[in-house]
């Protein structure tokens, strides 16, 4: 299974208008940024299944953008675990009810991105991904449910567009 790992875009801060954490929204900048990103994926001829994301508004937007930019005309189903704060057992859990598609965007937030990548791909040293898991950058493991084992593939850098490969 190929899992994309996708932080979301540039959000609007939190003021008098938006009080709270959940009402966050992509700004203009966000949403045209997201547009770049995922144009970068066409070009990798980056494809999904599935498109799964956090049920907060500003993840929701971000997978709403990629979808339009790589046409997926699928459902983008929402997921309580990438909200943030779950365990990794609650996290593979809701892996484990996907597992019968080949490839899936995942659309979560900062710090939990970097530590599903991290515990999806145990084998490689991703651990400088956390300086650089910017607004709107995706991360592709290739990972195995049988023998719970994946690989890093690639990282793309959103802030310098710039991909590593494992």
């Amino acid at each position: 299974m190929l899992i994309y790992i996708v932080r979301h875009g540039v959000a609007a801060e939190l003021d008098n208008e938006i009080v709270e954490e959940g009402y966050r929204y992509l700004t203009v900048a966000g949403r045209n940024h997201c547009k770049i990103v995922a144009t970068k994926l066409k070009d990798l001829k980056t494809e999904f299944d599935l498109m799964i994301s956090s049920p907060l508004i500003r993840a929701v937007q971000t997978a709403e953008v990629f979808a339009s930019v790589l046409k997926y005309n699928g459902e983008i189903k929402t997921a309580i675990e990438l909200v943030g704060g779950v365990t990794t057992a609650r996290f593979m859990q809701m892996l484990r009810r996907y597992s019968h598609h080949k490839s899936v965007a995942l659309f979560g937030h900062a710090p939990d991105v970097y530590t599903f990548a991290l515990n999806l791909a145990k084998k490689n040293d991703i651990k400088e991904l956390r300086m650089h898991f910017h607004n709107s950058s995706v991360c592709k493991i290739n990972y195995d449910m049988k023998s719970e084992t994946g690989s890093f593939d690639w990282f793309l850098d959103a802030n310098t567009m710039k991909l590593f490969k494992g």
